[in-house]
């Protein structure tokens, strides 16, 4: 049975007329359905470079490459499923990948770069526009971030001296451009000097004082020593007087430890303002924020060029315990900035920043839902939440970040559930947890899916069907290993359904339905970054 499936799919990728096929290196990429390869559209390049052609998730690609023994798809390496044959298959996962034949570590020829899109986007600008919505949202919830964190207890300001990410530069210079201004303006309005005395050789008639070091400094130098008849002094040096004595000229200059440090993290900030632009997902920032970040780099430059800072020299160290620094007005801001620009927030901008770099939307989602409840909860609730986060550079948000909500309750981040507390079989980690009154309320899972939960509704076990009814049987997985009172799935759809315990379907299932009532059972409710990207982007079924 085995060896005919391999036949009849060779025999699709050879012969079948209506297919399409993607000649790569020596060998080809196959599907059954043209619209499913296709070239990047000229039109949208510079947008989906450097991937060139588009390929769909939930569909079936066949590489044959011969020499191939494995192929590396993104971070992945595949088996031949015969001889040089290899299915190329993409579930759950979109954005950006490569796919490289090897023979054994060997490359055999240059990756081809393609975006993964999802078959539910009418086409690949509604790919780009839903991206783009659902970054730009993302953006703005993150740059709130700076402003949450109030609770002393907050674990968040160990400083690196590590360069942030660009993606953190950008946050951080639209939250502080305008104290970032202010600081700039109070130190050119009152800037620091120091008086200090600048030894040299003068005239003998413009000496103004003759103190025990001026005199030994005469002693010591007979070579500036001449003939002089007339000044007392030359009658005790046996007819000579000097010609010029060592005097302490008192001198103000800006060339303090402090100024240096200011021209030291403007410059700093500088270079990343302008760094900026060049990232490849600039163009994906909202123009509000560019206006900000432009403006901000031209007011960076400035001062940079201001007279008082051309007689200071670079930074050696840093002068932490400075009262200038940590009390005069503009150089206690800057200090204070420096400070929260070298913070540990870092970590959770890195890991955000390379699933944007990827375009790997399903990361982006989760993320986005973590900061979408933190603030809808605290709506609901009419809390100010507190958020806690735990970060590592290679995870991003990690298991304890959470967003506390008072005695209301708490959203945890990926809490594992073990025996004896948790499942009494696996181990279990939903995406989110509410914590109610010290117990387990509800869990929630974020699904990047593009379906609607009609699930009575599909008869065929299509990948799409069959992946919708996986999230849910999964919420009723975790509803019974956990004994919560509530199981819901979150996707970027626009319909919403909620199953009690009673037997009673609910068609309209919000957030507020699940953390302000006592309902039971399990559902799906849909959270998008915009509302209106949900009407026209997405060909729901």
């Amino acid at each position: 049975m085995h060896s005919r499936l391999l036949r009849r799919r060779s025999h699709l990728i050879q012969h079948d007329v209506d297919g399409a096929t993607l000649p790569f290196g020596q060998g080809s990429l196959s599907t059954r359905d043209p619209a499913r390869l296709k070239a990047v559209p000229a039109d949208l390049a510079g947008r989906f470079a450097p991937a060139t052609h588009c390929l769909y998730e939930w569909t079936s690609y066949w590489l044959d490459y011969p020499g191939a023994d494995q192929v590396r798809i993104g971070d992945d390496l595949v088996r031949p499923v015969k001889g040089s044959l290899f299915e190329v298959r993409f579930e759950n996962q979109l954005g950006l990948s490569q796919i490289q034949p090897l023979a054994g570590s060997t490359p055999l020829c240059p990756p081809l770069v393609v975006e993964v899109l999802s078959p539910k986007f009418p086409s690949p600008l509604a790919h780009l526009e839903f991206y783009s919505t659902l970054l730009d949202d993302l953006h703005l919830r993150a740059s709130r971030l700076p402003f949450t964190f109030a609770a002393p207890t907050t674990r968040t300001a160990r400083e690196s001296l590590r360069p942030p990410t660009p993606l953190f530069t950008l946050h951080y210079l639209c939250a502080h451009a305008l104290e970032i201004n202010a600081a700039i303006t109070g130190v050119l309005a009152r800037p620091h000097r120091q008086l200090h005395d600048h030894p040299w050789f003068v005239a003998l008639h413009q000496a103004s004082e003759a103190d025990a070091d001026v005199l030994i400094g005469i002693l010591q130098s007979p070579e500036e020593w001449v003939p002089n008849q007339t000044l007392p002094l030359a009658q005790r040096l046996g007819g000579y007087a000097p010609r010029r004595v060592w005097q302490r000229q008192p001198e103000e200059t800006f060339d303090t430890p402090e100024n240096r440090f200011v021209l030291s993290f403007l410059g700093a900030l500088l270079a990343a303002a302008e760094a900026l632009p060049n990232a490849p997902w600039w163009h994906s920032v909202p123009q509000t924020r560019q206006r900000t970040v432009r403006e901000l780099t031209s007011a960076l430059r400035q001062p940079r060029l201001h007279a008082m800072f051309a007689e200071v020299r670079q930074m050696q160290r840093l002068p932490a315990s400075s009262q200038v620094l940590l009390r005069r007005e503009g150089y206690r801001q800057m200090l204070d900035l420096w400070q929260r620009f070298h913070r540990s927030r870092r970590p959770v901008f890195e890991p955000l920043q390379h699933a944007i770099e990827l375009r790997d939307v399903a990361t982006l989602y989760e993320m986005w839902v973590f900061f979408a409840l933190t603030e809808q909860i605290g709506d609901l609730l009419n809390i100010e939440q507190v958020i806690d986060l735990h970060a590592s550079d290679e995870r991003g948000l990690r298991w304890r970040s959470e967003a506390r909500y008072g005695t209301a309750g708490t959203l945890i981040y990926n809490r594992s559930f073990h025996r004896p507390h948790g499942s009494y079989s696996v181990p279990l980690r939903p995406d989110f947890t509410w914590i109610r009154n010290g117990t387990v309320d509800i869990v929630l899972d974020a699904k990047f899916r593009m379906d609607q939960y009609g699930i009575q509704d599909d008869s065929e076990d299509t990948p799409q069907a069959t992946a919708k009814r996986a999230d849910l049987y999964k919420m009723h997985t975790y509803r019974d290993a956990l004994q919560v009172r509530a199981a819901v799935s979150i996707y970027p759809g626009t319909a919403a359904i909620f199953y009690g315990v009673d037997g009673m379907r609910i068609g309209i299932a919000p957030l507020s339905h699940l953390i302000l009532s006592t309902q039971s059972g399990i559902g799906a409710i849909p959270m998008a970054p915009v509302e209106p990207f949900t009407k026209g982007l997405l060909s729901c079924e």
